[in-house]
């Protein structure tokens, strides 16, 4: 029995048909693994996503309280500048005074 030339390649393409739907459900396979993943992955994005924007928000609300509690102690600083001169000269003296007493303190252990 012989085979000729015609019939040998209708079996080769055939072969390499076969082989080409196999090797395509295996790919098919592989991606929905890979997509099932990928959606559970962009499930807990959102979940992530969402606590971010509420947590913006709060902290949105907490700037606008500080800026609000900045103004207003710089607005009374600006009308007491003489008593914050004098608790500031006030501080300067103790840590002046402070200086001296740690100073002699290390002058009396040598």
């Amino acid at each position: 029995m012989m085979i000729d030339a015609k019939t040998l390649l209708i079996v080769l393409v055939l072969v390499a048909l076969i082989v080409l739907i196999v090797f395509a459900i295996v790919l098919l396979k592989k991606l929905l693994g890979t997509v099932e993943r990928l959606d559970k992955v962009l499930d807990d994005a959102s979940v992530v996503t969402e606590i971010a924007a509420a947590r913006s928000k709060d902290i949105d609300g907490i700037v606008e309280n500080v800026s609000g509690s900045v103004s207003e102690i710089s607005g009374a600083l600006k009308g007491n500048s003489s008593t914050i001169g004098a608790v500031a000269g006030f501080a300067k003296s103790l840590a002046s005074i402070k200086g001296a007493v740690d100073s002699s303190k290390g002058k009396k252990e040598d």
